[in-house]
């Protein structure tokens, strides 16, 4: 009886919290990370975000820098004030803790590299 009630809890909490179980972590541009390098709106294109999952944004941090823009007019113009945050260790995990759409861009690079990236989460 005890495996039953235990496999029921298990089941439940599946149910329940999905995005805690099936959580995936992203590295922004893949192998060429953070930098303005790589192709972000193309890096996106083929993923689809969940409520929960982590992008993992790679760069040289005395170069670049993570900022989640409030709006999608500060994203298309690249205005880094007023934000959501500012991260800037090189090595920035972030979770994607609610349905939306998440706005990145690096408040150095954004204007002519287009070093940004906007996230839709399901």
């Amino acid at each position: 009886m005890a495996r039953v009630s235990t496999a029921l809890v298990l089941i439940a909490f599946f149910v329940v919290f999905p995005s805690m179980v099936l959580a995936t972590q992203y590295l922004v541009g893949d192998d060429l990370g953070w930098n303005g390098d790589a192709d972000y709106e193309g890096w996106v294109a083929d993923k689809t975000f969940f409520v929960g999952d982590v992008l993992v944004f790679n760069y040289v941090a005395t170069g670049h820098n993570v900022v989640i823009a409030t709006n999608g007019d500060n994203y298309d113009n690249c205005v880094a004030s007023p934000n959501f945050g500012v991260y800037d260790s090189g090595n920035d995990a972030i979770t994607l803790n609610e349905a939306g759409t998440y706005y990145f861009l690096c408040s150095y690079h954004c204007d002519y590299l287009q070093q940004k990236v906007m996230v839709t989460v399901n």
